[in-house]
């Protein structure tokens, strides 16, 4: 094949790809699909052709409007491809088939303790008897770090001894036949909030057992050059603080992992202090405590990079108006660059299928990537 047919042959798939990526966004006429993608009228109806022609796009009613030929719009048939995935937590995994418009077919809950390779291997064979052989295009595996998601291996993280050092993408696809990926966890879920429209420069922390973050700048998840994610959780807001279980001292997580903000205090989750606050002064001193902690991080990092929005993930997503406003305040008080500039603080997507959504999304983002 020459370069001109192997270039024109790339350009094809881009420009479908890309098709397809904005039209999993929520529908969209032939010439909306023409702006956005910055091609001709007629060059884009022939792509969308194709994609229909194949069953991977439909067409919806014909919207009403004015004079002249009604708009058309056309969306991503649900039942085109299909995505596993595997949400690993502290407390337990969960395993999901999500399809290609981003719901979710099924899912299903496994303890802590069961969860283990060979339970993964079963459950998810399970799932795949509920899609059409050939539509489902990988497994996506979304875990806390730190992670070498380019070898798909599981590192390290702390109070997670029983994965460490797994290559579970290879043990997958192997045992399952499908390529599969893995993610940071707090990455994978910043891949999701992008995806559902919103800024396009913006910090993901994920609070609970631990402290995960996901940062997007100019509509790209940061990483370094080997894939590894960004660790806001395990840089240091005091030099010679508490020790963290990474062997760092003064770890932001140390401070602001929930476990660690309540520990020797009366309260069992973030949800009962927060429920405290206006009746118990400890309630409202460890909240103040864990708001000041967690903007110092976020300070340190808008002082590195410019970001308009922090949203908020995990068990802090709790009472989140009230923290918001404190962090807020925070932030433009301390902060270097913010302080006549607003941060704006929001929940992350909420529902309680977020986290094994955004680790579908892993294999749809691989496959929607040229």
């Amino acid at each position: 094949m020459g370069q001109t047919a192997r270039n024109s042959e790339y350009i094809k798939n881009y420009n479908r790809k890309a098709a397809l990526r904005i039209l999993r966004g929520g529908a969209m006429s032939r010439a909306g699909l023409a702006r956005a993608m910055g091609l001709t009228r007629s060059a884009t109806s022939l792509i969308a052709d194709e994609l229909l022609a194949e069953g991977i796009i439909r067409e919806l009613s014909p919207l009403s409007g004015g004079r002249g030929r009604s708009a058309i719009p056309l969306v991503v048939c649900p039942q085109a491809y299909y995505a596993l995935a595997v949400w690993l937590t502290r407390r337990g995994s969960q395993v999901g088939l999500c399809d290609f418009a981003g719901n979710l077919v099924e899912l299903r809950n496994i303890p802590m303790g069961e969860d283990s390779i060979d339970c993964l291997e079963r459950e998810l064979r399970r799932l795949l008897e509920r899609a059409e052989t050939g539509r489902v295009l990988g497994i996506g595996v979304s875990s806390p770090g730190p992670l070498d998601t380019k070898c798909g291996r599981i590192i390290n993280p702390p109070r997670f001894d029983r994965w460490h050092g797994v290559e579970i993408t290879d043990i997958l696809s192997e045992r399952l036949g499908l390529p599969a990926h893995l993610e940071n966890d707090a990455s994978a879920l910043a891949l999701h909030q992008l995806g559902l429209g919103g800024s396009r420069d913006f910090l993901l922390l994920l609070v609970n057992s631990g402290v995960g973050s996901g940062i997007v700048t100019n509509g790209e998840l940061l990483c370094s050059s080997r894939h590894f994610p960004s660790e806001l959780g395990h840089t240091s807001i005091r030099f010679d603080g508490t020790r963290c279980e990474c062997g760092n001292r003064g770890c932001l997580e140390a401070y602001t992992a929930i476990p660690n903000i309540l520990r020797g205090s009366p309260y069992s989750s973030w949800s009962e202090l927060v429920s405290c606050l206006d009746t118990e002064r400890e309630a409202e001193t460890l909240f103040r405590k864990e708001a000041a902690f967690l903007a110092t991080g976020i300070i340190n990092l808008l002082n590195l990079i410019h970001l308009d929005t922090v949203y908020l993930a995990g068990d802090i997503a709790c009472s989140f108006e009230r923290l918001a406003q404190r962090l807020s305040r925070e932030i433009t008080r301390r902060s270097l660059i913010y302080s006549n500039a607003s941060v704006e603080i929001l929940p992350a997507d909420p529902r309680p299928e977020a986290g094994i959504l955004s680790a579908s999304d892993i294999v749809f983002s691989n496959f929607l990537t040229v």
